[in-house]
């Protein structure tokens, strides 16, 4: 619009403009201006990050892994660890989210109470062998983190749904099949988590971003010092 106008403005003041004599003509023309160009101007949103549903500015994320995952209290576990950490899960799951998810979870402690059962033996001499006579409390405090971790607020929803899809599969399974289902159900469920890890992490770094954007340096601001002469009295 703006170029238009500059434009037709010029067109128009030429028309209107005194009649030029013969002997001008004649002379050397004179240059003309170029005309104005048009300016377009980008405006950027520059709004404060908005924190994840759910999330707190003071919360923190497992440690990252170097390969796009976190340290969770799932990782390096042996067989029967996975297997107990899914069952940790999916009571989390039972009791949090209710519904169809405490029936379902009754009948898988009900279909595979004795590898269940095992599994618990499993874990708790695994606990005895590394930790000797203090593994009653190592053990608690895991466990403690465990239902904690699967509790994360934020990641309610998704891993709500998530553990019923996990008990609707685990219905049809054989009593000797759970361990190698617990082995790719344990990320299915886990996943929801990281998920919000992640989310959490990129609004960290966008934050941190904008906050050094709209950060002003201090203003020092320096007083003059008058040195006055301390010398003895004018008589």
């Amino acid at each position: 619009m703006i170029r238009i106008s500059v434009r037709v403005a010029a067109v128009a003041a030429s028309l209107c403009s005194a009649p030029v004599a013969a002997q001008d003509m004649l002379a050397a023309p004179a240059a003309i201006a170029a005309p104005a160009r048009a300016v377009t101007v980008a405006l950027v949103d520059d709004a404060e990050p908005a924190l994840p549903k759910g999330g707190s500015p003071g919360f923190e994320p497992p440690a990252p892994d170097g390969a796009g995952g976190y340290l969770t209290p799932n990782r390096g576990l042996s067989g029967e660890e996975t297997t107990w950490h899914l069952r940790v899960a999916l009571n989390v799951a039972a009791l949090g989210c209710r519904g169809a998810l405490v029936d379902g979870y009754n009948a898988l402690l009900t279909a595979h109470k004795t590898a269940l059962a095992a599994t618990a033996d499993a874990v708790t001499m695994r606990y005895k062998a590394r930790f000797g006579q203090g593994w009653q409390a190592q053990h608690d405090d895991a466990m403690t983190r465990l239902y904690n971790f699967w509790a994360l607020p934020p990641a309610q929803g998704a891993f709500c749904a998530a553990a019923q899809a996990v008990l609707a599969e685990a219905a049809t399974l054989a009593p000797d099949a759970l361990p190698g289902f617990a082995a790719t159900a344990l990320p299915r469920i886990e996943a929801p988590l990281v998920a919000f890890f992640a989310d959490y992490d990129r609004w960290r770094t966008a934050h941190a971003g904008w906050a050094a954007r709209h950060t002003r340096a201090p203003i020092v601001a320096v007083a003059a010092v008058t040195r006055m002469r301390m010398g003895p009295a004018e008589p």
